[in-house]
């Protein structure tokens, strides 16, 4: 039988909690999928060189990762990962590198609350799909960027190999074995 259930699941500890920390997004590159690795759905080695990876951090209870499933009558089903960040704070430098990621195809990981990190369109890119500007209304009103991130893929995001040194340059990629410099050093905000 192709698609058997054979793992059973018992009720989790209360152990892990929501939201977002920070995102990190590379420039998409399409011939990268054929390099990867994965061992029971964790991408875990590459063999192909990444672009720069940034990170952009987030600020608590502001941004979220939900993964829609859509089955279809004909057989197949689709995984479409919306990624909703919240950036505050307006400026000119920010406008400027937004317009080049909503204008861009790339890839997106997601380190959520409890320090694991997501893969979103490690086969087919991710998109910005809309994308706010907002100076707010009065004091307390976000003054910033919204930006819906979707990612369409054949299975759930998946899990990247967990971190062995957080003082790490490659940080939180430097559990992916592999070619050696083919993750590269993580530009992290100033």
């Amino acid at each position: 039988m192709p698609c058997a259930i054979s793992a059973a699941r018992g009720l989790a500890c209360k152990d892990s909690i929501g939201g977002v920390k920070a995102i990190y997004l590379s420039t998409f590159d399409p011939t990268i999928y054929a390099g990867l690795t994965f061992a029971t759905g964790v991408w875990t080695e590459t063999t192909k060189t990444f672009n720069a990876i940034v990170r952009y951090d987030v600020r608590p209870n502001s941004s979220g990762l939900i993964t829609e499933v859509t089955n279809d009558v004909a057989g197949s089903a689709a995984y479409n990962a919306k990624l909703s960040v919240v950036l505050h704070k307006l400026t000119q430098t920010d406008n400027e590198q937004l317009q080049s990621v909503i204008q861009a195809r790339f890839f997106c990981w997601v380190m959520d609350a409890n320090d694991v990190v997501w893969s979103l369109g490690l086969k087919n890119g991710c998109t910005v799909s809309a994308a706010t500007m907002s100076v707010g209304t009065a004091r307390a009103d976000l003054s910033g960027y919204t930006l819906e991130i979707e990612a369409g893929e054949a299975t759930f995001p998946h899990e990247v190999d967990p971190s062995t040194d957080a003082s790490s340059l490659k940080y939180p990629f430097d559990g992916i074995g592999g070619t050696a410099d083919a993750i590269p050093d993580v530009t992290n905000p100033s």
